[in-house]
């Protein structure tokens, strides 16, 4: 018998309820297949589907929220034109 452990992504749950920016994105080989498994893995992790858009741009997010060399660069650069 497999045993079940408790999967646990980077990714926090998305709220579905924010408001959506449309973004077109094409991604080939690799990444294409990384990101519809991390659709699923994010389905079956948090209970519900989130369209592939909606993921691309919270990993997206994410990953600059996460990166410490940008930040940093941000803050030395604040008249970068960055709106919030």
């Amino acid at each position: 018998m497999a045993r079940e452990t408790k999967t646990t992504l980077a990714l926090p749950k998305i709220d579905l309820e924010e408001k959506a920016l449309d973004v077109r994105l094409r991604l080939k080989g690799k990444a294409a297949v990384d990101l519809a498994d991390y659709q699923r893995a994010y389905a079956e992790t948090n209970g519900h589907a989130v369209e592939l858009d909606r993921l691309a741009a919270h990993i997206l997010a994410a990953f600059i929220d996460a990166d410490r060399g940008f930040q940093a660069w941000r803050r030395s650069n604040p008249a970068s034109g960055a709106q919030s």
